[in-house]
């Protein structure tokens, strides 16, 4: 996968957490781990959020 996807799914992820968008945010990590990326679960991304 290219770079620039890479950086682009990452930035819709945290996107969709900070607007507490659980839904779109599965879909987009669902998207980038078929793709090799690991993106975390919703809720262990969210508490490192709030942190």
């Amino acid at each position: 996968m290219a770079y620039e996807t890479k950086v682009l799914l990452s930035l819709l992820a945290d996107t969709a957490l900070r607007t507490n968008s659980k839904e779109m945010y599965k879909v987009i990590a669902k998207i980038a781990n078929i793709e090799g990326m690991i993106i975390k679960p919703y809720d262990e991304a969210k508490a490192e959020l709030e942190l």
